[in-house]
């Protein structure tokens, strides 16, 4: 029987050719990515100096405002070469193909999941790299849905009350970190200790703010998928974890903030709950006076007044 162009991909992936061989004719969906023909401008990409690459973009590419940015750097003094974290390096160029077939964003997703992210950790830093890339709505759509559909897949313990995602993913923007934590599905007590914890390494972030982002992206969702009862059920999971970080007791509140700022160790419990005490529970205005040195009024870490 003649080979069909199905038969033909199929051997290919067989033969380890790869859904993202850049060779002429490549690939099961063809297009101009990787090729000198028609390219706009060069990249080039460095792996903090090891294996660095050239890349040929087409107007394509102009779906993402960043890559659109470098493309007439040159002009400025600038320049056209990027360093990418190492552990980037298998998907970068995945994740540019993309910017090429919209249309086929569903598909793409899915064999670059298969292909580079069998963890958790491996996921979280195909986002980061997806994220400093700028790719669009459609594409963090579809990497979303597909990571819901892999979290049972990838940790057996997603639904223990212990259950603490890696540090990667407190290095997230607020709205991919809250995003990543609803599309994964925790319990509510595991939501909550993994939002915690992404409040303690994030200093610039408040209780209200994470709350906020929580009822946005909620929002978001609904407008995006006001038939998807799982999808709210899982939302209103995340908006009632952020907004208990506002509830916790102020000693928590204020130990973290005192951490954010470098100050944990500095201070006592003590003067902790003396300063919460002579500020009548108000964090901020205990963290004023601790900061500044002022401490509690005397005697109130004894309990006087």
């Amino acid at each position: 029987a003649r080979p069909t162009r199905c038969n033909a991909e199929k051997r290919k992936l067989d033969h380890g050719g790869g859904l993202f061989d850049s060779s002429p004719g490549g690939g099961l969906l063809d297009s101009s990515f990787g090729s000198a023909a028609g390219a706009t401008w060069t990249l080039r990409v460095d792996f903090d100096g090891d294996d660095s690459r050239e890349v040929h973009l087409h107007r394509e590419a102009c779906r993402s405002a960043f890559l659109t940015l470098l493309q007439d750097t040159d002009r400025f003094g600038g320049s056209r070469t990027v360093t990418l974290d190492p552990a980037w390096r298998s998907f970068f160029e995945p994740l540019m193909r993309i910017l090429y077939i919209p249309e086929a964003v569903d598909f793409f997703v899915e064999q670059l999941l298969v292909s580079h992210a069998r963890t958790i950790g491996q996921a979280l830093a195909v986002s980061h790299c997806a994220i400093y890339l700028d790719l669009d709505a459609p594409f963090f759509a579809a990497f979303y849905a597909a990571v819901r559909s892999r979290r049972r897949r990838w940790s057996a313990f997603i639904d223990d009350d212990r259950f603490e995602l890696p540090r990667a993913w407190r290095q997230l923007p607020l709205g991919h970190a809250l995003r990543w934590l609803h599309a994964l599905c925790p319990s509510a007590h595991a939501a909550r200790s993994n939002l915690a914890a992404y409040l303690a390494a994030e200093p610039g972030l408040s209780e209200s703010m994470m709350h906020d982002g929580a009822r946005d992206e909620e929002v978001a969702s609904g407008a995006a998928e006001p038939d998807d009862e799982e999808a709210t059920r899982g939302w209103t999971l995340i908006v009632q974890a952020a907004a208990a970080q506002g509830a916790q007791p102020g000693s928590l509140r204020l130990g973290r903030k005192l951490r954010r700022e470098g100050l944990e160790g500095r201070v006592s419990d003590d003067q902790v709950a003396a300063a919460l005490a002579a500020s009548e529970g108000n964090v901020d205005a205990a963290f004023e006076r601790l900061s500044s040195g002022k401490g509690p009024p005397a005697g109130a870490a004894e309990g006087g007044s």
